[in-house]
């Protein structure tokens, strides 16, 4: 297949005087762009866009280069999928997961992802569906919130979407708006009914939160605990390592998990801190970079412009999936999931998530 196509030189141009040493070096230069390396005149590159790659092989022969000055052949390797003459495995291949996040690393350093003005407003509106378990209480028998997928006796989604507004000066006052009440979606098992009625009545119970919640700096004025604590975290982010190994293994220790739980720990920590985008852009850049760096990370339709990854975990009796949609264009997250399935039968359908979030992001002049 290559002498096809080093034979189209040939005939390219057939004013030209074209010998056999021209070719040679021409076959040169080209094995040398399909092997990957890059001339000592270009700068290396840290990583590999996702635009197309193109091979420019620069012929010129003895007698053409003075009466033309050179003969040059562009875009020798078509990049079209299914070009007659071009080996599948010389055809540019997609981004792995690695390579794209990676990548979204390298847009939120450069360019720092959105940033309100003094005066504006960073409105971050969460989509938020949990899966609820229930099982019976020991003293009254009673369906109460509790359990999980692989004892529950009943199982339902809770749903409800908030927004929050963050100022362009963290510590100004904080808006987060709760007005939305909670829906109740699927359910399972036959007294669903009796438990979903059993956590409304909870639910209302212990909310004390108003629906317009004001926080000045972003911190509960109530908060006796914990008074200093901020609803982004900030307070961690300085703790927070930048350089993405010590990153990983900062979250894989916080986790005080091992091994595979370790790591599915992680995955979901910073994709959901990411989603956000509270977190300061180098701090950012480094999580997708730490994101990188986790082993078994898979994507589907890496040419998306919205792009899913998945990571899952196998441990002794249960499989956590988390997984994470990227919008490659402006390097945010806007679609998460979590899942961890037991060894066993459950009442819920595996394709359940535990928890699943909408993001959507955007700069406002106003908050409620």
């Amino acid at each position: 297949m290559i002498m096809d196509v080093l034979e189209s030189v040939r005939t390219g141009a057939p004013d030209a005087e074209i010998d056999d040493a021209t070719v040679a070096k021409a076959r040169h230069r080209l094995m040398s762009e399909i092997s990957g390396r890059v001339s000592e005149t270009r700068a290396p590159r840290r990583r590999r866009t996702r635009s197309t790659v193109r091979w420019t092989v620069g012929l010129v022969g003895a007698g053409a280069a003075v009466a033309a000055g050179a003969v040059v052949i562009t875009n020798l390797l078509p990049t079209e999928p299914g070009t007659p003459g071009v080996p599948p495995g010389l055809m540019p291949q997609p981004a792995s997961a690695s390579e794209l996040l990676e990548q979204a690393a390298d847009r939120v350093a450069s360019s720092g992802g959105a940033v309100p003005a003094a005066g504006q407003f960073l409105r971050i509106e969460e989509t938020d569906s949990f899966l609820q378990f229930s099982i019976p209480d020991a003293a009254t028998g009673e369906l109460t919130p509790m359990g999980n997928r692989a004892n529950a006796e009943a199982a339902f989604t809770t749903e409800h979407t908030t927004a929050l507004y963050v100022p362009a000066d963290r510590e100004d006052e904080w808006v987060w708006d709760l007005r939305d009440p909670w829906t109740v979606g699927q359910t399972w098992g036959e007294d669903a009914a009796a438990a979903v009625k059993v956590w409304q009545r909870l639910e209302q119970d212990g909310s004390s939160t108003p629906q317009v919640w004001r926080l000045p700096g972003g911190r509960d004025p109530q908060s006796t605990e914990t008074p200093d604590a901020t609803l982004d975290g900030r307070e961690l982010f300085e703790q927070m390592p930048r350089e993405p190994q010590a990153l990983l293994d900062w979250f894989r220790e916080r986790s005080g998990l091992t091994g595979a739980e370790a790591d599915a720990a992680a995955v979901w920590s910073m994709s959901s801190t990411l989603s956000s985008s509270l977190a300061p852009a180098d701090l950012r850049a480094a999580m997708f970079d730490a994101l990188a760096l986790v082993k078994g990370m898979q994507v589907d339709d890496p040419e998306a412009d919205q792009v899913t990854f998945t990571y899952s975990a196998t441990g002794a009796d249960w499989v956590r999936t988390t997984t994470f949609t990227l919008d490659t264009e402006r390097s945010l997250i806007t679609e998460l999931s979590d899942v961890s399935l037991p060894a066993g039968a459950s009442i819920v359908p595996d394709d359940v998530p535990d928890e699943h979030r909408i993001v959507r992001v955007s700069i406002v002049d106003e908050a409620p």
